[in-house]
């Protein structure tokens, strides 16, 4: 079969969503199928690019310039028709048989372009772009937002300081237009895959536009669940290997090492940690934290490490390799996220590697996690929690042990590359069928 899959960034650009999509195509490829992944080349000029797995094109298109609302425009509207038009000639050229989108900026242009040359499009959700302008279905203050209209965009708007308070009669028109046209048109996608069952429920129940509610509404059959592809790396480091990386990043070697992944926003739960770690590396000078990451917060985690101390340490933004890598060494991993994870790729990772996991019980994470199975649930926003499952961690090597290798079960069971593979692909031809 010949697959396009659309997509805004790929590896080595990008973060866990990328890392998916790239999962999923190396993933088909190696059953035979033809894939080909097209995104946008942004300020660069067109590149082709032929790999083990897969070809891919990355088409120039401008860079939006950095002027409110235009700059908005030019990444949405203005880059919908550049590359539904450009998508048209790619799927006659490359004769392919369907598309699948996987993130904001191409599902729209994916779905423009499938209806013009009648190829089934398949979009897949792994956020809650579809109902909320900042993606995170959460407010501001942290807060699970009801809904997207006018008050809450006021709201979300002038807390975030996106634009000054007398632009409001022209952004948030634009706003609540551009969400209308994202649901119009994901509406007409052939099918649309959801990573966690909450995700879905949330697709199919919390419209923002409620006057397009009859337009607009998914049929549930035609949205499914299929959660993201988590392999088991294959390099595993020695004992020997992860006490030569510790010394090389000057941890001793019984030091209790407690990790957080993701990016430095309030959504992921960052400024709760750091109370718990205030608290914790007062009482128990063994504990440190790492904490790897970039965002809004940067600059906020840089002085909380020089006011905390040695115990409190930030590495920044790191590759991937390095990032599992870190996994391996840790041992405890933290989630601690406010906004409704709809999977976090950083729970499937640290469990894949045999790591134990606290994590927040919201959003798909109670789908991953089933409480001292497999992981150590919360409640978000709570630092005694935060404190109170890190002391119980640390003081219990037995437990630990017995989550991390439940863990590692979950995702060989259900995050596997097979089942994942077998699963999409019995909605590709179901969708194909009816063609």
């Amino acid at each position: 079969m010949n697959i396009c899959i659309t997509t805004d960034l790929f590896p080595p650009e990008g973060g866990g969503s990328e890392r998916s999509t790239y999962f999923l195509a190396k993933g088909l490829a190696k059953r035979g199928h033809n894939i080909l992944v097209v995104m946008p080349h942004f300020g660069q000029k067109t590149v082709y690019e032929e790999h083990k797995w897969f070809k891919i094109i990355r088409f120039r298109y401008l860079r939006a310039p950095d002027v409110p609302v235009f700059r908005n425009i030019v990444k949405n509207e203005l880059f919908c028709l550049f590359m539904a038009k450009k998508l048209k000639k790619i799927l006659k050229d490359y004769r392919i048989e369907l598309i699948h989108a996987q993130n904001i900026l191409t599902i729209p242009p994916s779905v423009i372009a499938g209806r013009n040359t009648k190829i089934p499009v398949i979009g897949t959700i792994r956020d809650y772009w579809p109902i909320c302008f900042r993606r995170s279905f959460t407010k501001p203050n942290g807060n699970e937002c009801d809904q997207c209209n006018f008050k809450n965009l006021v709201n979300c708007v002038s807390l975030e300081g996106v634009l000054p308070s007398f632009s409001m009669p022209v952004i948030l028109p634009y706003i609540y237009a551009n969400l209308a046209l994202k649901q119009l048109l994901l509406n007409k996608a052939d099918h649309v895959i959801a990573v966690s069952e909450a995700l879905r429920k949330l697709l199919l129940t919390r419209l923002p536009l409620n006057k397009l509610k009859n337009c607009i509404q998914l049929p549930s059959q035609r949205i499914s669940v299929v959660p993201n592809i988590m392999p088991l790396p294959s390099k595993i480091l020695t004992k020997p290997e992860l006490m030569l990386m510790r010394r090389n990043y000057k941890f001793n070697e019984n030091t209790k090492l407690i990790l957080f992944v993701g990016q430095l926003t309030y959504e992921k739960g960052i400024l709760v940690l750091i109370r718990a770690i205030k608290q914790l590396s007062q009482k128990n000078p063994s504990v440190k934290f790492a904490i790897l990451g970039k965002g809004p917060l940067t600059d906020y985690i840089k002085k909380m490490q020089a006011s905390i101390g040695d115990q409190f340490r930030y590495f920044g933004f790191l590759p991937y390799n390095e990032v599992l890598k870190f996994y391996q060494m840790a041992d405890i991993v933290v989630s601690p996220s406010i906004w409704p994870e709809p999977l976090s790729r950083v729970i499937i990772e640290a469990m894949a590697l045999g790591r134990p996991v606290i994590a927040t019980n919201v959003g798909g994470t109670p789908e991953i996690i089933t409480h001292e199975k497999n992981g150590i649930l919360i409640e978000p926003g709570n630092p005694i929690e935060i404190e109170n499952a890190i002391n119980r961690l640390i003081n219990d090597s037995d437990l630990r042990f017995h989550i991390g290798l439940e863990g590692k079960k979950t995702i060989e069971k259900h995050y596997n590359e097979a089942s994942i593979c077998d699963k999409i692909l019995s909605l590709y031809h179901r969708v194909l069928s009816s063609y």
